[in-house]
């Protein structure tokens, strides 16, 4: 089962060559044969593991372009039914399999003439699959496969009714596939009344092991919060950095202060239109911007693999929040940071009972004095300034004007005087 040649089609191998699969993850690994051999599975596995991958390879070798669902992905929100649809598209090229996510927020006229047209696979969140169905513009009888993806967090969000009601209207004889970072209590009691003898996959791969992501928190006062961010931020600017904070105003609140600080900063929270936070993802992705501040809600549809540093800005709700939020860094065995602001004797008692339960070592945050980041700041300007020189890296056509420059003012004096000037520009290193 190690080798892609075992259980493969040549068309699929292509497809993951093209876009950069090199070998399965483990959750690939030991989940991909599973679904072939038609075994329902529950496999606990977190975020930057390659689950997408995991479900959707399989379910794509077992079905034919007949312009009728055969598949079926649900998940919690719209950004994640735009991800896994994407993921889907790549992987099944060359098949003229018809993909279509369905979310709210997206035009329902072109969801159903897609639709009428036919499709065979349908990712989209409960609540818009569950209008279709209502509507009767969405039929499961040729359904094969019901995959759950990030069944905990669809509970969580209140999808179980609308879950339930799906699954009820799909042909008893499918195959149901349930992945979840946490398998809660109410995610075990819905696998025990929806599927059949699962396999359970679970084990090393939930687990944070240290060369992937290092825990750290600091502790400050609610009103000392934005002072270490932004200093921090100041030392980390080049890099990609998710903040997490609880409420939509303080998003705006964050992003505001962020932006009069010159940083490439830009946010999401789900009052924004999908138009918007679809703009903003792909700025981010793109490095466009490099700091974003988000709601757990609306960064649940997230996927960037090279995110540098997870800030908790404002504590999780919950256990599984930090579990979510977390699993934005470190993906796919990357390196990663998450970093935990703490307010109060509780929050700090309550992280630490949480690293206990899960294994993690958690440290506190060292951040450098104003005056040291300053210096930091000007030793890696000087540092870049040496490389550029050593790589005889200058703009062609300026001779004249650094001669006559230097015959007036003198090579010193304006050597000085830029690196002055590139100095008070630290914040965009």
């Amino acid at each position: 089962m190690e080798s892609t040649n075992n259980f493969l089609s040549e068309r699929t191998k292509r497809n993951l060559q093209a876009i950069g699969y090199n070998e399965l993850t483990d959750i690939q690994k030991k989940v991909i044969p599973l679904i072939l051999e038609g075994k329902d599975i529950i496999a606990q596995s977190r975020t930057g593991t390659g689950k997408t991958a995991a479900f959707i390879i399989p379910s794509l070798e077992k079905i034919e372009p007949i312009a009728k669902p055969q598949i079926l992905v649900l998940v919690p929100t719209r950004e994640l039914a735009l991800q896994v649809s994407e993921e889907t598209e790549k992987l099944s090229r060359g098949s003229k399999l018809r993909i279509l996510a369905v979310y709210g927020g997206a035009s329902m006229k072109d969801q159903l003439r897609s639709l009428r047209s036919g499709v065979d696979v349908v990712i989209g969140t409960p609540g818009r699959i569950t209008d279709h169905l209502e509507r009767k513009t969405l039929k499961l009888n040729s359904l094969i496969f019901v995959v759950l993806d990030e069944a905990d967090e669809m509970i969580n969000k209140g999808f179980l009714s609308a879950i339930e009601k799906i699954i009820k209207m799909t042909p008893s004889e499918r195959q149901t596939l349930l992945f979840s970072a946490t398998i809660t209590s109410p995610v075990a009691k819905f696998a025990k009344l929806y599927l059949k003898n699962p396999v359970r996959i679970s084990g090393e791969t939930e687990t944070l092991p240290e060369n992937e992501i290092k825990h750290y928190y600091l502790e400050t006062a609610p009103r000392q919060k934005n002072l270490f961010l932004v200093d921090f931020l100041r030392l980390h600017s080049s890099e990609l950095i998710l903040v997490f904070v609880n409420t939509k105003k303080r998003v705006e609140q964050i992003n505001e202060k962020l932006s009069k600080e010159k940083l490439r900063v830009d946010y999401i929270h789900s009052d924004l239109s999908q138009t918007r936070r679809t703009r903003v993802f792909n700025k981010f992705r793109t490095k466009q911007i490099t700091l974003l501040i988000a709601t757990d809600v609306a960064a649940r549809g997230l996927h960037v693999n090279d995110i540098a540093y997870v800030i908790n800005y404002d504590f999780p709700q919950s256990s599984e929040f930090y579990i979510h939020r977390i699993g934005r860094t470190g993906r796919a065995g990357a390196g990663g940071q998450a970093i935990t602001f703490i307010s109060s004797p509780k929050e700090k008692k309550l992280l630490f009972s949480l690293a206990k339960q899960r294994g993690y070592k958690i440290e506190p945050l060292n951040l450098p004095s104003k005056d040291q980041i300053d210096q930091i700041l000007e030793d890696k300007l000087l540092e870049r300034i040496i490389n550029n020189l050593e790589k005889n890296e200058t703009s062609q056509g300026n001779d004249e004007k650094i001669k006559k420059l230097s015959e007036k003012y003198g090579a010193e004096r304006i050597i000085n005087t830029l690196f002055n000037l590139l100095t008070n520009a630290k914040n965009s290193l």
